[in-house]
């Protein structure tokens, strides 16, 4: 699968994330604004703000694929992606354990300095 096709993918999903953003913010504000502006176009699931979300999307996503510098610097971006070295499965698992386990035994040192923390101020109040 060439570099392309995968920035391709990537212009598209931008665009979606696009509409459903932009058509959530333009309900609301259709809402607040125009309350009977709103209608649904088709259906009870596709109104105007679904619309206009969706003219902004396709637009966000065709910009971003006609400016020769975004896509240059996703191609880039695709490039240097290409070189990592992903973890394997087990190596991910073992990670998770390693952190999982850190944090508990860093929280109960926490709990502990804490714990002690609260004595020794106590202690200090009950003093002075």
């Amino acid at each position: 699968m060439n570099l392309q096709r995968f920035v391709n993918i990537a212009y598209v999903i931008v665009g979606l994330v696009t509409w459903v953003i932009s058509s959530r913010f333009l309900g609301w504000f259709f809402d607040l604004v125009l309350s009977n502006f709103d209608r649904p176009l088709i259906g009870t699931n596709f109104s105007r703000s679904d619309l206009a979300g969706l003219v902004i999307g396709t637009a966000v996503g065709v910009a971003l694929k006609m400016n020769q510098r975004v896509n240059t610097w996703a191609l880039e971006v695709a490039n240097e992606l290409r070189k990592v070295t992903w973890p394997t499965w087990a190596e991910t698992k073992l990670s998770t354990v390693v952190v999982i386990i850190t944090s508990i035994i860093v929280s109960i040192v926490l709990g502990l300095f804490d714990a002690l923390w609260g004595v020794v101020t106590a202690w200090l109040y009950s003093i002075g």
